[in-house]
């Protein structure tokens, strides 16, 4: 290869470095897309807000009660507490005043069902179970009620009773939320294990989503 081939071959070499170069810094082979938009978080729906955290291990309750009354729509269908594998199942459950509550025993081994008022520690119901037993029972006086087995203290479960057509748990820090509300007047009330936690109050319900704040009565 003669010296002019040589001169040649590296003049070619450093125009393709400079055009490889002016390519990157045009952003040449990459993608210049940009990321897409975050997309926000849907909006709550219903009553919701903050009720007082748990107390004593029992969470609050909040209900909502038409401000204009009107008739009282009947009782759901009966509902189930059972028994099974030393534990009652749902630990957690909300009534209507009327409504039955069909408590079973779904193991092999005999079992207990304690039902005692909170407020108060008045028992409601008592019944032993063997196994495949089933009892009902109907419990018109509203508040919250611990349930427990005799034979095994580590069962326990929690029943509330409410006349209110909409109702739910708070969880352990108090959010709560009631979807399927409709437009309206309400009378919302917070139950406590601890009676001076306890408030209630009157919402507009006017859209799809109204936040009520219950951490402090009034």
């Amino acid at each position: 290869m003669t010296k002019k081939d040589i001169m040649k071959r590296g003049a070619a070499l450093a125009a393709s470095i400079v055009l490889a170069a002016a390519v990157g810094a045009c952003g040449g082979g990459s993608d210049t897309s940009e990321a897409p938009p975050q997309q926000e978080a849907p909006a709550r729906q219903g009553v919701f807000g903050r009720a007082p955290a748990a107390s004593g291990g029992v969470p609050s309750v909040v209900t909502l009660q038409p401000a204009e009354g009107g008739p009282a729509a009947p009782p759901p269908e009966a509902a189930l507490l059972d028994q099974l594998g030393l534990a009652f199942t749902p630990t957690q459950l909300i009534v209507r005043s009327g409504q039955t509550i069909e408590f079973a025993n779904s193991e092999s081994i005999a079992h207990n069902v304690h039902v005692q008022f909170v407020d108060n520690d008045s028992t409601a119901y008592i019944a032993d179970m063997d196994p495949a037993d089933r009892t009902s029972i109907v419990l018109d006086r509203e508040g919250g009620y611990d349930v427990t087995c005799d034979v095994h203290p580590g069962m326990r479960a929690f029943i509330f009773v409410t006349s209110a057509p909409y109702a739910a748990f708070a969880d352990v820090d108090g959010g709560f939320a009631i979807p399927d509300v409709p437009p309206g007047s309400y009378l919302v009330s917070v139950w406590s294990s601890s009676a001076d936690l306890r408030a209630q109050r009157t919402v507009d319900v006017s859209g799809p989503s109204t936040e009520v704040d219950l951490t402090s009565p009034r």
